[in-house]
């Protein structure tokens, strides 16, 4: 049988476990095997529970020029698995743990003129203090051309440590609100294809904490 405690009580008592003893955190799903010597704050982590969520949009979005605004996921994966996004917003992280943020947006551009779209993360805070250091991207949007818009897919990855009920958000701004985030419908022309979300967003636990 496998011991089980959670978080504090684990790190309150501090054991020592039997080579081969299994150890499990009640409340984070983590795991620890010990070695008959180290105590359990000095043991690592042993693999991790595989936490993850897909989210998406289906609906285009326009800002403000010059203005940061969150990125609406309003639709997910019904089987994703300790990570859910509150307020149609927030990433929100159920366990602890380290995670692989992977987004791609689908941008657009109505204008003559080249346009330029940033996105970047924002953790726990609706104000630019909870806004994440170095992540953030630049993307020139090319002009309309050929009676089409212009479009450009702008994708990034992001790996972040995080606590249990952290939240991130997904920020942009335009420089022109002829650039936005443009969402389309299945269609037949010039082939049957699916569905184009704004933006698609992957997050993966890659690792323990």
């Amino acid at each position: 049988m496998i011991k089980t405690a959670t978080r504090s009580v684990w790190s309150t008592t501090n054991p020592t476990l039997l080579a081969g003893e299994f150890g499990r955190e009640s409340d984070t799903g983590n795991l620890k095997i010990g070695d008959g010597k180290l105590a359990w704050d000095r043991l690592p982590y042993h693999g991790c529970p595989g936490y993850w969520g897909s989210f998406w949009d289906s609906t285009s979005q326009t800002a403000t020029a010059n203005t940061a605004t969150s990125i609406y996921l309003r639709s997910s994966d019904a089987a994703s698995y300790g990570i859910r996004v509150a307020s149609q917003t927030r990433i929100t992280f159920d366990y602890p743990g380290v995670y692989s943020i992977t987004f791609s947006i689908q941008f657009s551009n109505s204008d003559s003129q080249i346009h330029d779209i940033n996105a970047w993360l924002r953790k726990n805070d609706s104000g630019s203090t909870g806004d994440i250091a170095a992540s953030d991207s630049r993307f020139s949007i090319i002009s309309s051309h050929g009676g089409s818009n212009g479009s450009v897919i702008g994708t990034v990855n992001y790996v972040l440590p995080v606590v249990a009920n952290d939240y991130v958000e997904l920020i942009w701004s335009t420089s022109n609100a002829a650039a936005f985030i443009l969402a389309e419908a299945a269609g037949t022309s010039p082939v049957t294809h699916p569905s184009i979300p704004g933006i698609i967003c992957t997050v993966i636990q890659i690792a323990a904490a």
